[in-house]
């Protein structure tokens, strides 16, 4: 088996799936990718999913 099947057979099991498509751009992982391309010189953190969860990611108030 590939790892690609690998990974489908598991993400099967979790009852998830993997996307053939970038994610819709108001969706929480959409915003983490929008922000992630604008600011290339910012490592993630757990802070920006938290805020991206919160839909207050990019916020100047909310910097993490």
């Amino acid at each position: 088996m590939s790892n690609e099947t690998d990974l489908r057979f598991a993400l099967q099991i979790a009852g998830a799936e993997l996307a053939e498509t970038p994610p819709p751009a108001d969706s929480p992982l959409g915003k983490l990718r929008l922000f992630a391309a604008a600011n290339p010189g910012v490592e993630l953190s757990a802070g920006h999913v938290r805020q991206a969860l919160a839909g207050t990611l990019g916020l100047r108030s909310n910097r993490p």
